[in-house]
């Protein structure tokens, strides 16, 4: 059984010794057998009140110098006692992922596991010292479950660190650092992972079928039917779902980033030829295609060139061309199509760019130099150079990421399940004019909101061709592999957010205008 181990993060005298006597000495605690891991050694010492603390300091030079004579301490200790929980106070100048790497990539993973992470930042310093300290202190917060703000004088200034730690990590929680019932109420409740997210929205789609069952079939809706739908849209789903997962983990892996970069032209005419044949060639997800978009812009290359490098690859990649090609009972004209709106699209959204410059700099440099995807396991690919630990990292990486876009799968398929069941047929016979717009907008809409993997998302669009054109179809297919929530909120952690304003709404108009005026002009 694992240990779980929290963590304390935060720059140097931030008040991270005070916060674990404050906490861990609270009657709350009394009956846990706890290890606290020091890696620096700061003004005040931890002191234990119930003698039910085991403590162990590492200081910073042992921890650059000795970093398996630390691992083999911390395996020793843990074996000796039998530990309820570990809490790990970290080194304010050192990167979140050095810690990462001591305990994924090293006997300490079978015994321990990260269940939170909290960093603690002065109000009164806060801001100067992410303008001066380089990248560790914003890379901790980003990885922070909750913020504890302290020297909060005024609610001003916690509004102010609030907005601050927002940006750089939107989905963190802040607290005072007074509000102990808040912060005792976030460390005892569960984190979720992503396969308790894909199995709890399953059930929860299972479950509202059977609990509504009564009440649907007063209104004469077919939910058998419903069910029976989305069952066969989604057993054919995943499989290639898992596909597209499993290669683009496998390239994400075991072929560096820099191998990308490096042979990437900076040349406008060379460089967009190839980002539409790297779109060919790479079949990867977002975790991908997103933060070599952003190392790309970083190295110099065009930013039309790497938009349409980051546009074009998860339209026309080899598995979506195949997942195309398998939904619509391999019909050409709809996998070709698909191909061309999405190179016509990629190539359009470039040279938008090139004609209309972002003004200032685009990467959200206050954030995180580096980018982390929805697993956090990419920039975990630059620590791990051994082949096991690689293959570690795939298994890991592709369970995390298949049940995080899983769930999405299954919110689209039951969607569409209920519209080929009682939908509607008005946007089937509008194939001109301001119906076919509209059915198009709506299906554009719905891919952002649904944010499904395009691994999977033909046989979902798929099952809505019965109630929409082939036009809106083709938007859906088109629009979404580009530009969803979770790519949004993946670009929002490297950029700025104007330039992701700016970008959202060029895709959206130009996916529109291609396929509003084909699909209009009646050429299919």
């Amino acid at each position: 059984m694992t240990i779980p181990a929290y963590v304390i993060t935060g720059f140097l005298d931030a008040g991270k010794t005070m916060f674990l006597n404050n906490l861990l000495n609270r009657y709350d605690w009394h009956h846990s057998k706890i290890l606290v891991i020091q890696f620096e050694i700061g003004e005040e010492d931890f002191h234990s009140r119930y003698n039910n603390c085991d403590s162990i300091v590492f200081p910073k030079k042992l921890l650059e110098q000795q970093p398996k004579y630390i691992i083999d301490q911390i395996h020793s200790r843990i074996q000796s006692y039998e530990f309820d929980e570990i809490w790990i106070e970290w080194n304010g100048v050192a990167p979140f992922s050095q810690l990462q790497s001591l305990l994924l990539h090293s006997s300490l993973h079978r015994l321990c596991k990260i269940e939170r992470v909290i960093h603690i930042a002065d109000a009164v310093q806060i801001e100067s010292l992410l303008g001066r300290t380089g990248n560790p202190l914003p890379e901790q917060i980003l990885n922070s479950d909750f913020v504890v703000v302290r020297n909060v004088h005024s609610k001003n200034a916690f509004r102010r660190v609030q907005r601050l730690m927002n940006g750089i990590n939107s989905d963190a929680d802040i607290y005072k650092m007074s509000e102990y019932k808040k912060i005792y109420n976030e460390l005892s409740s569960k984190k979720s992972q992503p396969i308790e997210e894909f199995l709890l929205m399953l059930i929860l789609v299972v479950g509202l079928s059977f609990s509504g069952r009564l009440v649907l079939e007063l209104f004469q809706i077919p939910i058998n039917t419903i069910i029976n739908v989305f069952l066969g849209v989604i057993l054919q789903a995943i499989p290639f779902l898992l596909i597209g997962v499993l290669l683009s983990t496998l390239i994400q892996v075991f072929i560096p980033k820099e191998a990308v970069e490096q042979r990437f032209p900076k040349s406008f005419g060379m460089g967009m030829l190839v980002a539409i044949l790297g779109g060919f060639c790479l079949p990867v997800c977002d975790c991908a295609s997103i933060p070599i978009f952003r190392s790309l812009v970083k190295k110099g290359v065009p930013i039309p060139v790497a938009v349409t490098f980051m546009t074009a690859t998860p339209v026309i990649n080899p598995v979506v061309i195949l997942s195309t090609y398998y939904a619509f009972n391999g019909n050409l004209s709809i996998v070709i199509g698909r191909i061309c709106f999405g190179v016509i699209g990629a190539i359009l959204i470039g040279i938008i760019f090139a004609v209309w410059t972002p003004k200032g700099n685009i990467l959200n440099d206050g954030s995180l130099g580096r980018f982390m995807c929805n697993c956090g396991c990419y920039e975990e690919t630059e620590l791990v150079t051994n082949f096991m630990g690689k293959v570690n990292l795939f298994l890991r990486h592709s369970q995390a990421e298949f049940f995080s876009v899983g769930k999405y799968l299954i919110i689209g398929t039951f969607i569409s399940s209920i519209f080929q069941t009682i939908g509607t047929e008005i946007f089937t016979a509008a194939q001109s004019g301001a119906s076919l717009a509209i059915s198009i907008i709506i299906m554009m809409v719905m891919a952002f909101l649904l944010s499904l993997c395009s691994s999977s998302d033909a046989i979902v669009a798929r099952s809505f061709a019965k109630q929409f054109p082939m036009g809106a179809i083709m938007g859906f297919l088109v629009f979404g592999p580009m530009m969803d929530i979770k790519n949004v909120m993946m670009l929002s952690s490297g950029f700025s957010n104007r330039f992701i304003g700016k970008l959202l709404f060029v895709t959206f108009i130009v996916c529109f205008a291609i396929i509003f005026l084909f699909f209009g002009l009646g050429e299919i």
